[in-house]
């Protein structure tokens, strides 16, 4: 044995999480795996501060904590929450956690121990996470199941002497192991963003064969996708969303909807067995397949091939901003007596001032592509192919006499059926899609009859959901026949601003 391997490896693997509102880590020697928190857990015949029950893991009864109350910090159950499964010296315990953040790899150097006089402490160093710098304390697992009248269950959830050893090749992986319809499927904990136990998928122009819908996270409107239709191995059961998992693909979210989460596993880098490529049908999202101890066989995905894939990465560029700000009383009256009366559905987009559309025109809304074949007409950024059809992309700003903004990552494509042929228009940014809650019927008409919606001047103004503000209601329709007849795109004028707030 070397003086290095006396004072152990050079770097550690931690699993990153959320628990009683801090920044926490565990070696993943300690982190056996993490499982969904049901509602309502079983109660068990002891007493301890923060002690809420137990739940049923497979061979086990096992107690779960909220680590928070044992702190003086105890907050409000949520449903999305869940159970970290924690070992130490043979036994086990489940602690209450908000999410898991991902996993990394700390140098043993860059560790500062913590203590305290007369002992106590649940957490025995910190860190900076080497690419965040965000702080994290890492949890002492001994610590946590030594505490006073807390109960533990000896531990079967796998040969806890197995954990953590190097096999022949030394490299091992984290592996957040799931179910999908009848497949198992695996991929690096280090790419999962976090998980969502319970997703309430809501209906959205985005929905199509491979998008099952949107869900809420993170103050944003984030496309569910079904794994199953990705990989082309079919599809999810329209009842078979149990849970979703969080991907970051830089310009935004995407959620890979399952059945169910299973497990982490840790298994050995040389275990991920290669596939041969004509046995699969998207060869280049699956790392290979491995054999997870008690589950069985499971297709590995490529968590970086994942997040290159021009499908998701578009679906990504276009969440949507949800409007978090307090909604008032009679706002919200307002909405819900519109939708109880059938009032149209509208959404609202950016193109550096926010529009209303009624929703019925939009056909569809697909991602800014990463080229377009150009044309030189003015108000015209050019071609693309788009469901066997060569669609013109509108660019709405130069349009409708605004100056023209390089695509962000937020940049989208609305695409509008106008007399039978597709019409794809570039707009900065989605906000939202809500009923409409006010309509001047006998607005007058501002600029020429043959205009009516098709300019921000002539654009009867209306208000969408809780938001107070007058909108202009446009009408993509009439904008792409303005230009089919012959129209320029507008010169800049007075600002669409100073009009509104008039």
């Amino acid at each position: 044995m070397t003086a290095a391997d006396a004072e152990g490896p050079a770097e550690v693997v931690y699993g990153l999480l959320r628990m009683a509102g801090s920044e926490v880590a565990l070696p993943l020697s300690a982190l056996r795996e993490v499982v969904p928190c049901p509602a309502e857990l079983a109660a068990i015949p002891a007493a301890a501060p923060g002690l809420l029950g137990a739940l049923e893991l497979r061979r086990t009864v096992l107690p779960v904590l909220d680590l928070g109350a044992v702190l003086g910090r105890p907050v409000e159950r949520r449903p999305d929450q869940v159970v970290v499964v924690v070992a130490s010296g043979g036994q086990v315990l489940g602690l209450l956690a908000d999410e898991v953040r991902g996993i990394c790899k700390v140098p043993a150097g860059d560790l500062v121990g913590a203590r305290t006089e007369g002992g106590g402490l649940l957490f025995s160093s910190t860190f900076r996470h080497p690419e965040t710098g965000q702080a994290h304390s890492i949890l002492d697992a001994g610590a946590i199941l030594a505490l006073p009248g807390v109960p533990t269950v000896t531990d079967v959830t796998r040969d806890a002497a197995s954990v953590g050893a190097a096999g022949p090749g030394g490299a091992r992986r984290m592996l957040t192991v799931l179910r999908c319809g009848p497949y198992r499927l695996a991929v690096d904990a280090a790419h999962v963003h976090t998980t969502l136990p319970t997703p309430e998928i809501l209906p959205s122009v985005l929905t199509s064969g491979t998008c099952r819908g949107i869900v809420h996270f993170s103050d944003r409107e984030v496309p569910v996708v079904d794994p199953l239709v990705l990989l082309g191995l079919g599809e999810l059961g329209s009842g078979d969303t149990g849970a979703g998992l969080v991907l970051d693909l830089g310009p935004g979210y995407v959620v890979l909807g399952l059945s169910e989460l299973l497990e982490l596993a840790e298994v050995a880098d040389e275990d991920v067995l290669p596939t041969p490529p004509y046995a699969l049908p998207r060869p280049d999202l699956l790392a290979g397949m491995v054999d997870v101890e008690g589950l069985g066989d499971c297709l590995v995905l490529d968590g970086a091939a994942l997040r290159a894939d021009a499908e998701l990465t578009g679906f990504a560029s276009v969440n949507t901003a949800l409007d978090t700000a307090p909604a008032r009383g009679d706002d919200v009256a307002a909405v819900a007596a519109a939708a109880a009366t059938g009032a149209p559905s509208y959404l609202i987009f950016s193109i550096g001032v926010d529009i209303a559309t009624p929703l019925d025109h939009v056909a569809e809304i697909v991602p800014f592509p990463a080229s377009v074949t150009s044309t030189a007409v003015p108000g015209l950024l050019g071609l693309i192919t788009h469901r066997r059809a060569a669609v013109p992309v509108l660019c709405l700003a130069t349009l409708l006499g605004r100056r023209e903004q390089p695509a962000g990552e937020s940049a989208c494509l609305p695409l509008v059926d106008v007399d039978g042929s597709p019409v794809a228009f570039a707009v900065d940014a989605l906000r939202t899609i809500a009923p409409r809650t006010w309509a001047d019927p006998e607005q007058t008409v501002r600029g020429a009859a043959a205009d009516h919606g098709a300019t921000l001047r002539s654009a009867p103004l209306v208000r969408v959901g809780e938001d107070s503000r007058l909108l202009p209601d446009l009408d993509l329709r009439a904008v792409a026949r303005r230009l089919q007849h012959g129209a320029e795109p507008l010169r800049p004028a007075v600002p669409v601003e100073a009009r509104l707030s008039r």
